[in-house]
């Protein structure tokens, strides 16, 4: 009897240990495991209770139909048969359908009439990152990215826009007067926009320059290859205006430009011609060029002089051709042999100009090539 008795004690011991242990872990159910614990030590000492009064809990299987799968026999066993399978309560749900969870005490049979509470399933992982893929890394429609790419193509097309009117292109030659009390050339410049400046002589041959000078190297810049007589000028305000100073070989006259920005026109390329004769000049007349005038400079411009009446030149489909004060302007490729010309002018891609007394007939040399050229229109 007094094994008995200890081996009830060691039990009741231990069987005490593992519900403490169980109920540090499990918080919730702490105070069902006291209750246990206090029946156990009454029925050790003698207590209310006796080893009859505990009996195990009941399982909910063991209400079941006698003989079911998953129900507890006559001997207190469970029915392991493979045909036993969960119950319904405990099935979980096909995908894309909606489970209806009933709790205790609930449904519509129970009391109070509580509604069942329906539960969406959430669609499978792999849709789940698919939707936040293209939710977060492709956040517009396409319409709307089409619509943003033609709003920032507008914006980058009106930032780049000149204010007002474009500046009109232009070319064109100017004489450069040396003497006291004249007005400098004046140089049309853009932002931008990049000017040459070429400088000829007389008879239209290039004049290398020595060396410049700019006013303000903060508002304009000069470029130069040391050697050739072409100067590249560029803006860099918008409306800042400034002058250069520039030396020839063998001229000790410095030539000054001013250089005017924000105009309705850009001069593209200016053509200075200078009087005199240019350190690399090769003369291949018996004579020295006549002095130039305005009118001559227009023609080599391609423009006609004021007042002046066009005439019909046979034998050359490019000769421009005007009578201007009794005397004929003619613009050519070609060179003059006959008659004597009055005055000549050249631009530099090749260009001539010529101021000739009146007559019918004009001789030229078109490569070494000799060719007549008949004047209508007088």
């Amino acid at each position: 009897m007094m094994k008995r008795v200890l081996l009830i004690t060691s039990s009741t011991v231990l069987v005490s240990i593992a519900f403490m242990a169980v109920a540090q872990q499990q918080q919730p159910g702490i105070s069902a495991l006291q209750q246990q614990l206090q029946r156990l030590n009454d029925t050790t000492h003698g207590g209310p209770g006796t080893t009859s009064d505990i009996k195990p809990p009941v399982s909910p299987a063991a209400t079941s139909t006698p003989g079911a799968p998953g129900a507890q026999n006559a001997a207190g066993n469970f029915d392991a048969s493979p045909t036993a399978q969960p119950s319904l309560a405990g099935a979980a749900p096909q995908q894309g359908t909606v489970a209806i969870n009933t709790l205790p005490g609930q449904g519509p049979n129970a009391p109070g009439g509580q509604a069942q509470v329906p539960e969406v399933v959430m669609p499978p992982v792999r849709d789940q990152a698919f939707e936040e893929t293209v939710r977060t890394q492709l956040p517009m429609t396409p319409e709307q990215i089409r619509t943003l790419k033609s709003m920032f193509d507008e914006a980058q097309k009106a930032a780049a826009e000149t204010p007002g009117t474009p500046p009109k292109p232009t070319s064109n030659s100017q004489i450069v007067d040396l003497s006291p009390g004249a007005t400098p050339p004046i140089i049309r410049l853009q932002g931008g926009f990049v000017t040459s400046i070429v400088f000829l002589d007389a008879t239209g041959s290039p004049w290398p320059i020595a060396a410049y000078d700019l006013g303000d190297p903060r508002s304009f810049n000069i470029q130069w290859d040391q050697k050739g007589n072409t100067l590249m000028v560029q803006a860099i305000s918008g409306y800042k205006t400034g002058n250069v100073a520039v030396m020839l070989q063998g001229l000790n006259t410095p030539i000054m430009l001013t250089l005017l920005p924000g105009q309705k026109a850009v001069d593209y390329r200016v053509d200075l011609r200078l009087p005199g004769i240019g350190p690399n000049t090769v003369t291949t007349v018996t004579h020295l060029p006549g002095k130039e005038t305005p009118a001559l400079l227009d023609v080599l411009n391609g423009v006609p002089p004021q007042g002046s009446t066009t005439l019909k030149i046979s034998g050359c489909s490019k000769c421009n051709a005007w009578l201007y004060n009794g005397e004929i302007f003619l613009r050519t490729r070609f060179t003059v042999l006959s008659p004597g010309w009055i005055a000549t002018l050249t631009s530099a891609d090749g260009m001539h100009a010529y101021q000739l007394p009146s007559t019918p007939v004009i001789l030229v040399s078109d490569k070494g090539k000799t060719d007549t050229l008949t004047v209508e229109g007088f």
